[in-house]
């Protein structure tokens, strides 16, 4: 990572008062990374080693007896011709067999379990030989595990060969690292307009992915659109409310007649009218398209012709304007107002690299790369307003309300419909689909040290809607499309309670507490405890157990509700002065010893719950129909308490509950 960050404050004062001060901060940051990976399956690695050592011999030539073998039959030993193998030589990839053949005859047969692996190296193979496999992921290196320039491009993967030991010309595959840039720059400005504190300012944020993107999620290759097409046929019906940019799908493969139009992901019948899915155009049936390039189509990508440039782009660099404003002002002797409104965009935080090797396989089943260097950074607008109360002159009461706008969050998506000849009719990856609100009150009253004691109490009560809770919460729900549901997501807290109360006795003359034998025991000592409650978060029920889950859905989407967590957490320190110097230049050695207990009760709140039972102990399966039939196997084999005991263990899951009671002793020095 290269990071530059230049910064700098300073105070303005108009008429050269302090009157109209304002004090201004200004910075530029710019960051490049550099990322790199190199992956390789091991035993994969000798599976396809045994698999190509001879791939070259495919059968044997009658024609060429090279010698004669004696072979035990039943009318005793008898003499047979040995005949030549059968070559083919012409596929240039095919490095492996000729490369373990350390100057055989390309005839003979050669068993790679003789080989040692200090014998054998990555070289001897052709980077298609290891990648066809799927044993091999890698970008920054070469094939070998060479590190790469930083030069390499998107490109290069596609275009760039070299010459190998037996004269033949290959593709290296170079994928380049991912490198992305990040650049931002904000300027703030703090001042005082009569009585009110005004804080006000910009960020500019510039994130650039610097790599190459597909320009249709839904095909690998360019699709005609409708300005083109309607171009070449105009004998075909064109919509009026169809764009230049739309793409056009047709009756069959060597018919013009439209079938459907598409703009992004919404859909259209041949009329123009507005589908609701391609489900509904298309049903079970293939889908059709002509592509800008007549070359284009299935596995072209895999041919040596191929141009990256028909169906990637560059990615378009994102720039997002931030502003903040914050505001403070008092509405009397004793109450205060405040507000804030504040923009924070985040890059991408993963799932967004995908390389020029992963799109080459993109037909291959099951290869569709899943992450998607398309992304967008996630955006979340923020508002609060408020005011605070004084009550006396050591506390006040504070309420605010909260609203929290996210947008383009991170999700995973079904990508539908494909053009069929591509192999895949459909493939999941992520996208900026998701959007949610969090919206709320809290309540909090603050106790400054009065006598022995401070203390903060708090609620909050808050509501959290979205479309999905994380970039893996619509897993396994594409297949009905991509839902745009509201529900509660799952780090919905309903309410909130927060108690922080902290007992206290000085030292010296402000000591007032007990004394034994003279001696202030509980000087500069004391306690605070922590009092957490928090009502329950959501999760979805489910309709039949399975083994540790549940299948169907009862009610909505998070629609239950886990029970509340109570949890108390103890600290209990003393400070200690070890030296007091004489001089006060010089710093005193003071020691801290403490004990601290975290969830002091030993409460087993619970995190998670089995879907079909509500319980984190019981997943319901051992007393349904099929777990049944699966334990009465066991028994019938005599092992149904072993298989019981097992099943019951592997139920308690670790992370459905709060850690138990943990005790710290420690101390800290300060000097």
């Amino acid at each position: 990572v290269i990071t530059a960050n230049i910064s700098s404050s300073f105070d303005f004062h108009p008429g050269g008062t302090d009157k109209g001060r304002h004090s201004i901060e200004i910075g530029i940051l710019y960051e490049q990374r550099e990322q790199r990976r190199f992956a390789l399956n091991p035993r994969g690695l000798w599976t396809i080693a045994d698999f190509i050592d001879n791939t070259q011999i495919i059968g044997v030539d009658t024609n060429i007896v090279i010698g004669q073998d004696t072979v035990q039959t039943g009318v005793g030993p008898q003499l047979v011709d040995v005949y030549q193998t059968l070559t083919q030589l012409d596929d240039d990839d095919a490095l492996f067999y000729r490369a373990i053949r350390k100057g055989e005859n390309l005839h003979d047969f050669v068993n790679v379990d003789e080989f040692t692996p200090s014998e054998l190296s990555l070289g001897m193979f052709s980077p298609i030989e290891l990648t066809s496999q799927d044993i091999l992921k890698f970008y920054g290196y070469d094939y070998t595990g060479a590190k790469i320039g930083s030069g390499v491009t998107f490109d290069d993967f596609f275009t760039s060969t070299k010459k190998t030991d037996y004269g033949t010309t290959i593709r290296d595959f170079p994928v380049a690292p991912f490198r992305p840039n990040y650049t931002a720059a904000y300027i703030q400005d703090k001042f005082t307009y009569k009585d009110i504190i005004v804080k006000l300012g910009v960020r500019v944020d510039r994130y650039d992915a610097n790599t190459k993107v597909l320009k249709d999620p839904i095909s690998l290759y360019d699709i005609k659109d409708a300005n083109q097409f309607f171009k070449e046929h105009g004998d075909q019906f064109r919509p009026l409310n169809i764009g230049d940019d739309y793409k056009v799908y047709v009756n069959g493969p060597d018919d013009n007649t439209v079938k459907a139009f598409r703009d992004g992901a919404q859909w259209y019948f041949e009329d123009g009218t507005a589908a609701n899915g391609g489900n509904v155009v298309f049903g079970s049936g293939p889908r059709y398209v002509q592509y800008t390039n007549e070359k284009a189509g299935g596995s072209w990508i895999k041919e040596r012709g191929y141009d990256p440039n028909d169906g990637f782009e560059d990615y378009k660099p994102q720039i997002n304007v931030m502003p903040r404003l914050a505001l403070s002002f008092p509405i009397s002797d004793v109450a205060n107002f405040f507000a804030h409104y504040d923009v924070l965009v985040q890059r991408p935080p993963g799932n967004n690299i995908a390389t020029a090797l992963d799109y080459f396989y993109f037909g291959d089943q099951g290869r569709t790369p899943e992450s998607n260097p398309n992304l967008k950074p996630e955006k979340t607008i923020d508002y609060e307003l408020g005011f605070q109360q004084k009550l006396t002159n050591s506390s006040a009461l504070k309420v605010s309300a909260y609203y929290k706008e996210m947008r383009d969050m991170i999700q995973i998506r079904d990508f539908l419909y494909l053009p069929s000849d591509l192999n895949v009719g459909q493939y999941i990856s992520f996208d900026n689909l998701d959007f949610g609100t969090v919206k709320g009150f809290t309540f909090q009253y603050d106790l400054r040290r009065t006598k022995n004691v401070t203390l903060l109490v708090a609620y909050t009560l808050q509501f959290a809607d979205g479309t999905g809770s994380s970039s893996e919460s619509s897993r396994n729900l594409g297949s009905r499309g991509n839902l745009r549901t509201l529900f509660p997501l799952s780090f919905d807290e309903r309410h909130r309670f927060n108690v922080a109360m902290d007992y206290r006795y000085g030292g010296g003359k402000r000591y007032n507490g007990p004394v034994l034998f003279g001696k202030n025991i509980f000087a500069n000592a004391g306690a605070n405890l922590q009092i957490i409650a928090v009502s329950g978060r959501p999760y979805t029920a489910r309709k039949l157990p399975s083994q540790f889950g549940g299948e169907g859905t009862v009610g909505a989407l998070n629609g239950a509700r886990l029970p509340w967590n109570f949890t108390l957490n103890l600290r209990v320190d003393k400070d200690i002065r070890l030296y007091t110097p004489q001089d006060n230049t010089k710093s005193s050695l003071d020691l801290n010893v403490y004990v601290r207990v975290q969830n002091l009760l030993d409460r087993r709140n619970l995190l998670g719950v089995y879907g079909a039972t509500g319980s984190a102990t019981d997943d319901g399966y051992l007393t349904s129909s099929r777990g049944q039939d699966v334990l009465g196997g066991f028994q019938g084999a005599g092992l149904g308490d072993q298989y019981l005991a097992s099943y019951t263990w592997a139920m308690l899951n670790p992370s459905y509950f709060t850690l138990p009671r943990r005790i710290y002793v420690g101390a800290i020095l300060d000097f």
